[in-house]
C-alpha cells in the first residue's frame, strides 16, 4: 500500500510538470526522486516517452480525444481565458492515470521488492530531506553536520535533529513567511526545533511544512504522517497545526498528531487544545484523544493513556489491543519493508505487544507468532503473513 501511494504521488508531480503548473517545492521533490538512483532516472525518461508517444493499444483513442479537444478549444478558448486553466487541471487529472498505467503495465513495478534471503532488515535511523523555499533540497543524515545562514535565522543540523534559531535584524520592515519542508522517509525519524522554540518529532513516512521564521500574530505549520509537538508558549501568537483539513489551535502544550491511512487522530498529553473540523469544534484536555470521521464530519472523543501513543518518540513500539494491520503498517514504515497478508481476515487479529524500536524486527514477529495464529515468512525486504497451520505445531 505504501509503495502504491508513493507511486501515485510521483505520477501527480510528473502531471504538474507536464501541465506547466508545478511549484518550486514540488519540482524539487520530483528532482530529488529522479536523482536518488540510476533506476529512477531511467524510469523518469521512460515515463516521459510513454506519455508523449503512448502505444498501439491506446493510440487511436488518444487521437480521437485530441481531435475532440481541439474542437472544444476553438469554441471556448478564444472567448474565455479561464478554460485554458481548466485544460491544465484536466491534464493534472488525466496524466497521473497514464503514469499509473505505465506502472501497472511495466515489469518495473516489482523492481523495488528484492527477493533475496541475504538482504538484512534494519530498523530506522535519523535521516530526512529538507526542501528549501527556493526549491533546493538537502539530505540530512545522522552522522553529518550542517550549518546554514538565512535572512533572520541560523540553521544547524546535528545527529537526528535540525534547529532553527531566529536572529534579530536591523530593519523592522515586515517580512513574508518563507516555508521549508522536512520530509522523513520510511525507515527514518527526525526532530526539528522551530525558530520560536517549538520542538517537533517526526515519525517515519511524514512531512512537516513550516516557516523559517514566524511573521504576524499567528504561528502555523502543516503535518502529514505522524508528529509529536512540544509547543513553546506565546499567548500573543497562538500555534496552529493543520492536518488533513483539521485545525489544532494551542497556546503551549504537548500532543501527538497522526494522519496515516486517511485517519486524523490527535492525542493530548499536557495543556489544552481546540480542535476544529469544518463546523465542529471540541476543547481537549489531557489523556483525551480526538479522531475526525471524514465521512460524517464528526469528531469522536475518547479517554486514553496519552503516553502510550507517544512512546514511539522515545524509541518504543507499544501496541495495546491493536489490529495486526495497524502493527504491520508501523513495521513497514519503520523498517522500510513490504508486508503482504496472505489472508485478508488476518488483518483484523488484535495483539498487545511492546518492544524497543531499534531491536531486530524478528523479535517482535516472534512474540506475535507465539500466539499460534499467524506465521511470518521473510524473503529479502518482504514479509508474508500466513494463517497458522497445524503442521507448524509439529515443527515447534
Amino acid at each position: 500500500m505504501n509503495l502504491l501511494r508513493r507511486r501515485f504521488k510521483i505520477a501527480h508531480l510528473i502531471a504538474e510538470e507536464f501541465a506547466g503548473v508545478i511549484t518550486k517545492e514540488n519540482q524539487a521533490r520530483l528532482e530529488q526522486w529522479r536523482v536518488e538512483s540510476p533506476a529512477h532516472a531511467k524510469e523518469y525518461d521512460e515515463i516521459r516517452t510513454y506519455i508523449m508517444t503512448g502505444n498501439e493499444c491506446w493510440e487511436k483513442e488518444k487521437r480521437t480525444v485530441k481531435n475532440e479537444w481541439r474542437k472544444f478549444e476553438r469554441v471556448h478558448f478564444g472567448k474565455y481565458v479561464i478554460w485554458k486553466k481548466i485544460g491544465r487541471c484536466a491534464a493534472i487529472m488525466v496524466i497521473p492515470l497514464l503514469v499509473c498505467g505505465y506502472f501497472v503495465s511495466s515489469e518495473w513495478k516489482f523492481s523495488e521488492v528484492t527477493i533475496a534471503d541475504h538482504v538484512e532488515i534494519v530498523p530506522g535511523t535519523g535521516r530526512a530531506q529538507l526542501i528549501m523555499a527556493d526549491g533546493r533540497f538537502l539530505k540530512l543524515e545522522q552522522k553529518e553536520n550542517m550549518k546554514l545562514d538565512l535572512p533572520g535565522v541560523k540553521i544547524v543540523a546535528t545527529e537526528k535533529k535540525i534547529v532553527y534559531r531566529a536572529i534579530e535584524e536591523e530593519t523592522s520592515t515586515p517580512k513574508e513567511e518563507e516555508y521549508n519542508t522536512l520530509v522523513v522517509p520510511c525507515g527514518g525519524e527526525y526532530m526539528v526545533e522551530l525558530s520560536d522554540g517549538t520542538k517537533v518529532w517526526l515519525n517515519s513516512d511524514s512531512e512537516l511544512r513550516f516557516p523559517i521564521t514566524f511573521v504576524g500574530d499567528r504561528r502555523s505549520v502543516e503535518i502529514e504522517g505522524e508528529a509529536y509537538f512540544e509547543v513553546a508558549k506565546d499567548e500573543g501568537k497562538p500555534f496552529h497545526v493543520l492536518a488533513k483539513g483539521v485545525d489544532i489551535k494551542v497556546l503551549g502544550t504537548s500532543f501527538n498528531v497522526m494522519t496515516y491511512r486517511g485517519r486524523t487522530i490527535t492525542t493530548l498529553v499536557e495543556g489544552k487544545v481546540c480542535l476544529t473540523y469544518k463546523d465542529e469544534s471540541v476543547l481537549m484536555v489531557p489523556d483525551r484523544q480526538a479522531e475526525v470521521i471524514a465521512e460524517t464530519g464528526k469528531i469522536l472523543m475518547r479517554e486514553v493513556d496519552a503516553r502510550n501513543f507517544t512512546l514511539w518518540k522515545d524509541g518504543v513500539f507499544y501496541f495495546e489491543n491493536a489490529a495486526l494491520e495497524t502493527i504491520a503498517e508501523r513495521l513497514s514504515q519503520w523498517y522500510d519493508v513490504n508486508i503482504v497478508f496472505n489472508d485478508e481476515a488476518l488483518k483484523k487479529l488484535r495483539y498487545s505487544v511492546e518492544m524497543k524500536r531499534y531491536n531486530n524486527i524478528q523479535d517482535l514477529l516472534t512474540k506475535i507468532e507465539k500466539t499460534q495464529k499467524v506465521k511470518f515468512l521473510i524473503q529479502g525486504k518482504s514479509i508474508y503473513i500466513h494463517k497458522w497451520l497445524e503442521t507448524y505445531d509439529l515443527l515447534e
